[in-house]
């Protein structure tokens, strides 16, 4: 669907097709948005979208996340100061009053709306488990939308299919991270099934299949665009990579031997 160019960049948001009771997940890049606003003398503001949102979302909920999963073990979280390293969009959001951020270390999310109180509630050791955020997200068929940004740069999600059926080329790596919350501090044993040496994600062909069986909405506005996929959509789909092919990932000697070098000789001299 395309929005006329005279129309606001909030048209994009109000032209979703949601329903009053959907949960949403918005992973972003919001720097082309906010240059397209300035060629047409708008100013991007994150709250207007969240507020617009909110207005549709009546019943629902709104998910961001504010990852910290570049930690490594004996790290600290900190639930108040830990900025997130999943782009501007939430870090804007982290500074909102009715947004909630959950506890888990590496994989926390922001959240309003009727399941909030249910969200910040989960707690699994694995940060790809059954009481994660990311089953949440599957049990719910939330709508993931992605703001200007490939699925290839941010599907957390699919990492949490690749745990529950347990693929060959990730393995679990535990962490003991201490955690600083407002009302306690402790150190959290996590469960992280990482990828092996060498391995790269790589969803494109995914991405493809997608596109091809339709599974995406979108709506684009002044060359800006906003996808949307339904969560147990991704899960049947990926399985069925998983399973049969196309793989969801490629192994590199080259990536090996650097992985290799990074983890077991420039940590270990504290170089990194």
């Amino acid at each position: 669907m395309q929005i006329a160019e005279e129309k606001s960049y909030l048209e994009l948001f109000k032209n979703l097709n949601l329903k009053s009771d959907d949960v949403i997940f918005i992973s972003s890049d919001i720097s082309k948005m906010a240059s397209s606003c300035r060629s047409y003398d708008e100013r991007l503001d994150v709250n207007k979208i969240i507020e617009t949102l909110q207005e549709i979302l009546v019943d629902g909920s709104i998910i961001v996340p504010s990852y910290t999963d570049n930690l490594l073990d004996s790290d600290t979280f900190n639930w108040r100061k830990s900025k997130a390293n999943t782009g501007a969009f939430s870090n804007k959001v982290m500074r909102r009053k009715d947004f909630i951020r959950t506890n888990d270390p590496l994989h926390s999310v922001l959240v309003w709306g009727k399941a909030q109180k249910q969200v910040c509630a989960l707690e699994d050791e694995s940060t790809f488990g059954n009481n994660s955020i990311f089953n949440f997200l599957r049990l719910q068929n939330a709508k993931f939308l992605f703001i200007d940004i490939h699925i290839q740069k941010c599907f957390t999600y699919i990492h949490f299919i690749e745990e529950q059926l347990l693929v060959h080329y990730r393995k679990p790596y535990h962490y003991n991270i201490k955690c600083i919350y407002p009302e306690k501090e402790e150190v959290r044993r996590i469960h992280f099934y990482s990828k092996k040496l060498g391995v790269s994600s790589d969803i494109n062909d995914l991405h493809a299949i997608l596109l091809n069986n339709n599974c995406y909405q979108s709506v684009s506005h002044r060359g800006c665009q906003i996808d949307v996929l339904e969560a147990q959509t991704v899960w049947e789909y990926a399985t069925k990579c998983i399973n049969n092919g196309p793989y969801l990932y490629k192994f590199s000697l080259v990536k090996y031997l650097k992985d290799f070098i990074k983890r077991y000789i420039l940590r270990r001299k504290g170089i990194l």
